[in-house]
């Protein structure tokens, strides 16, 4: 892969997310929102894999997703502040991104929901024939889900193509993964003889070609296959408003993990000075957080369309 190019993904989502966190502190964000700071190198590698036809299913941590699916910049930070120009219209808010053009089928808010949705667009690729696979995203508290484990079951007699990437982060919200789960997300799909690795989630480049293997296989018809990605967020689950939370995990954990933040990781592989890169992305980023900013609200007569019932029905209350 080229390095320089998925550092400069990685680094377009750090800043981006770095921004939105700033938007979010001054109240500019509506709603909740979910960093992906730290995750980068997951959403770059996986996603740098993928075939352009083939479908994405995201969660709500799901701006980096976006962005490494090729969605643009400017509409996504539109769609997240709730302005004009928006990716969904600026109408369905930070959870809930989707961009047919560019195969991100749509994220969920709510736990392990993606999954369903995934095996749905994977049926469709199987039953297409042209040979492709569809991508899903989740955390590792999904795989605990009830509907996780009928989907795979489902997936793994269909042999559909799908890959599933698990996120593990080591956190459920504010509670260590440990704390609440018996089994590791390996230990999970294990028990249901799915094909699965587990990768160091801040290496793009080990994640890059554990997504080409799995991907290859979910072609090739061997059915789902499971990719776990071992990472950390360098902030925290989510924010709302203005009040993010309080410190919650072990500082002596988070230095850790900082030392092994994936833009540290590939920089060190590139023999190059990256100042000007980050300078030239930084001011990409300002301006389009300034563009956005300046959009209006979406107009409060569009809030019917993109929906699947129409006004006429709503007003008669069918």
């Amino acid at each position: 892969m080229d390095l320089l190019s998925a550092y400069r993904d990685m680094l377009t989502i750090r800043l981006f997310e770095e921004s939105l966190l700033r938007c979010a502190d001054q109240g500019l964000v509506p709603g909740t929102i979910h960093p992906y700071t730290g995750q980068e190198a997951v959403a770059v590698g996986v996603l740098g894999a993928r075939h352009p036809a083939e479908w994405v299913v995201s969660f709500y941590r799901c701006h980096g997703h976006a962005l490494a699916a090729g969605c643009s910049p400017e509409r996504v930070m539109r769609e997240i502040l709730g302005r004009r120009g928006g990716l969904c219209g600026g109408k369905s808010g930070s959870m809930h991104l989707a961009d047919r053009a560019n195969r991100l089928l749509g994220s969920t808010s709510i736990v392990a929901a993606q999954l369903p949705v995934a095996a749905g667009a994977a049926m469709a690729a199987r039953l297409d024939g042209a040979g492709h696979a569809a991508l899903v995203f989740c955390g590792d508290g999904a795989l605990g889900a009830g509907g996780a484990y009928e989907t795979l079951s489902i997936a793994a007699a269909q042999r559909l193509p799908l890959l599933v990437v698990c996120e593990d982060n080591g956190w459920q919200d504010q509670t260590a993964s440990e704390w609440v789960r018996h089994l590791s997300p390996t230990e999970l799909v294990g028990g249901l003889n799915l094909p699965h690795v587990q990768v160091d989630g801040n290496d793009v480049e080990a994640v890059r070609d554990a997504a080409t293997d799995a991907l290859a296989a979910c072609r090739a018809g061997a059915g789902p296959q499971v990719i776990v990605a071992r990472t950390y967020l360098r902030d925290f689950h989510a924010q709302l408003g203005e009040h993010p939370p309080p410190p919650y995990r072990p500082e002596q954990e988070r230095r850790r993990w900082a030392a092994r933040d994936p833009l540290t990781v590939a920089a060190g592989r590139i023999p190059t000075d990256l100042t000007s890169l980050h300078a030239e992305v930084a001011a990409e980023i300002d301006a389009l957080l300034l563009a956005a900013l300046a959009a209006g609200e979406p107009d409060p007569a569009t809030a019917t369309t993109g929906v699947s019932v129409t006004a006429d029905l709503i007003g008669a209350g069918r």
